[in-house]
This record gives C-alpha cells, structure tokens and sequence, in this order.
C-alpha cells in the first residue's frame, strides 16, 4: 500500500508513509515536506509544528550561505569542503553538519552560529527562512542520481540505531521511494519543486554542483565551487582540500571521531554506481519508468555510472 498526498491537508498533521507491504513511518507534514515524527518525538529535533514558522522569520545575514540537497546526495561531503574553503582551512569542522541542519536545531542555536555559517537543510523552497531569499544569499544546490540515492537511503533508514526504524527489505522501499509520501520528501517533487523555484527567481545566486561530477573530477569542481563563493585558492589548497575530503578520509576523520561516533552511519560507501549491487533487472525497469514518467519535464542530466 503507498499513500496519495492531499494537498487539501492542513499543516502539522500526522500521516503515514508506507511501502507496499504495509511497513509505516509516520510523518508531519509541513508545506511540502514531510519529516519522520519519530525524530522530534524523540527530541532529536524542534517539532516542526512550532519550529518551522519561527524557521520562515529567521534573522538572516548577508554572509549566509544555504546548502540544499535531497537526502543521501552529499550534503555532508560538500558541507566540509565549502567550511573548509570559506575557513581557508583543511582542517575538519568541530561539529557535524547536523548542528547547521536548519530544520534540526532551534532558531536561538542557528542565531548563536559565528558567521559565516553554511546552513544546510532537505526541505523545499517554500520552508525556508524567506531571509534567504530577500537578501540573494548564495545557494549550493547538489544533484545525485537518484538510483544511488534510494540504495543509501534505505540503508540510512533500516540501519541500526537509525531513528527511521524501517524494516522492509529494498524491494519494499522502492515502492515507497516511488510514492508521493516520503519521509522528507518525495524525490520527484523535490527535484522538480526546486527547479521550478529557482525559475521563479532568477535573481537568487545559485550554484548546481553534480555528485558523479564531484567524485569524477574533483579539483575542477572545488574551484568552481570556490569562485562561486567568491574565495580565493592556491592549486595546492584545493589539492588539500580534495585529499582531505576523499571519501575514506572523511569517513575517518568525521564518523571516527569519538564526538561523532553517533553519526557513523551516515557515512557507509560513497560510490557512483553502487545501485547495480541492489536493482534486479525487473526493478531496474520499473524504477525506469518511474523516472520517464516524473522527470520527463526536468532539465537535470543524471550520471548513473562513471
């Protein structure tokens, strides 16, 4: 059984994402998003109930940078490499990326943030502080083929300790993947709704920064990244940056860390075509004419091997 979103829902009410074989994670939904309530009841985050209208009002700072990715595409991967160029710094942030995650820490804590801070989030456009937008802050918008996105998601959300707590197997959650309610939101409406957002203002500095084209040539990326942000590099510096940024490296260097232990499990493989280990042939074709249908209006090009 999937779900059908009714746009007729009002804020703040609970519904329930489910696979086809009935395995459920409840969700909120705010606008557009839908965040799993097993993460806030567990006070993991503001409930976004009360937290996501203060969100829309926040102060915000000409200096402010907004990361934006759908789950599992990379935003802690490119989070360290823009704190390090923006800190002019190889070394790794003190915290994780969660502690800038907009829709995971208070108002008061995101205020507290020394600037320049690189906020990050999952949600759409309409649930952002409208700050962001009235003063064209920059934005860093990542794209990941969403075949590798739907095998990292399903090991995040039925990965021990994960607050998710799903229990299907991959089968069933490519039918919740492919359905319109989809704890943080449905991959096609995220993708679309954002494309569709940034036409609406074309005034908003935007930088689009490809997945596969990141790990494929990593240096030539970094300095895109970096005039974009409007810092000034050495080659060596963007060889340092790239070194300490590689997969293995970060996976060390943050998840082995004993302040993050916690969050170890964000970091599994980072490879471009790892989804050949997980589709059958038989869901291969259905999940591409999933994408036929849901993407045949969008302008992104998806990498699926390199």
């Amino acid at each position: 059984m999937t779900n059908r979103r009714d746009e007729d829902i009002a804020n703040g009410q609970f519904l329930q994402s489910c696979d086809k074989r009935g395995n459920c994670i409840e969700v909120c939904k705010y606008g557009e998003d839908f965040i799993p309530t097993a993460i806030f009841k567990m006070g993991h985050i503001p409930d976004p109930r009360t937290h996501f209208p203060l969100l829309r009002d926040m102060q915000i700072r000409d200096d402010d940078i907004l990361l934006c990715a759908y789950m599992k595409a990379g935003t802690h991967w490119v989070w360290e490499i823009i704190a390090m160029l923006t800190g002019q710094s190889t070394e790794y942030a003190a915290g994780p990326k969660e502690d800038t995650m907009i829709e995971f820490r208070s108002v008061e804590k995101l205020d507290a943030l020394p600037s320049p801070r690189i906020l990050n989030t999952h949600i759409r456009f309409n649930n952002i502080p409208k700050g962001l937008i009235e003063r064209k802050c920059r934005i860093v918008f990542v794209v990941r083929n969403p075949k590798d996105i739907a095998v990292s998601m399903y090991n995040h959300i039925s990965a021990k300790g994960s607050a998710f707590a799903y229990k299907g197997s991959f089968d069933d959650f490519l039918s919740l993947f492919m359905s319109d309610v989809v704890p943080h939101n449905a991959w096609p409406g995220y993708m679309t709704g954002w494309e569709t957002d940034f036409a609406l203002h074309p005034d908003v500095p935007r930088h689009i920064i490809y997945y596969e084209d990141l790990k494929q040539n990593p240096v030539h990326e970094v300095k895109m990244l970096a005039s974009y942000l409007n810092v000034t590099c050495t080659d060596s510096f963007i060889d340092e940056i790239v070194d300490k940024c590689s997969f293995a490296k970060l996976k060390e260097g943050k998840a082995g860390s004993p302040k993050n232990m916690k969050w170890n499990f964000l970091y599994r493989k980072g490879e471009v075509g790892e989804w050949k280990n997980w589709f059958t042939v038989a869901q291969n074709e259905e999940f591409d004419r999933f994408l036929q249908t849901s993407t045949k209006d969008s302008n992104f090009v998806y990498k699926y091997t390199i």
